[in-house]
């Protein structure tokens, strides 16, 4: 899943903004400060949410280099350095 694939759902309340020298996503979760994880494998954005059905995992591709993510007050933010 890319950043603009994530972005372009319906079922999740995300922005993608274009900046000369990044791009951001930032995706409300729809769950507590606690309930979510993120962790940057390579170029992989894997994040857990714990939610009443249980866990569900997401993935994001992005680039080897210059990406950072994470998550606060349950809204992810995956910056990427171009």
């Amino acid at each position: 899943m890319s950043l603009k694939h994530i972005a372009d759902r319906d079922d999740v309340f995300a922005r993608r903004y274009e900046y000369e020298d990044a791009e951001v996503l930032a995706a409300d979760l729809g769950v507590g400060e606690d309930s979510a994880t993120v962790e940057l494998l390579d170029d992989t954005a894997i994040v857990v949410v714990e939610g009443d059905d249980g866990p569900r995992q997401l993935e994001f591709e992005l680039p080897e280099e210059g990406a950072e993510a994470f998550i606060t007050n349950g809204v992810l933010t995956i910056e990427v350095r171009q």
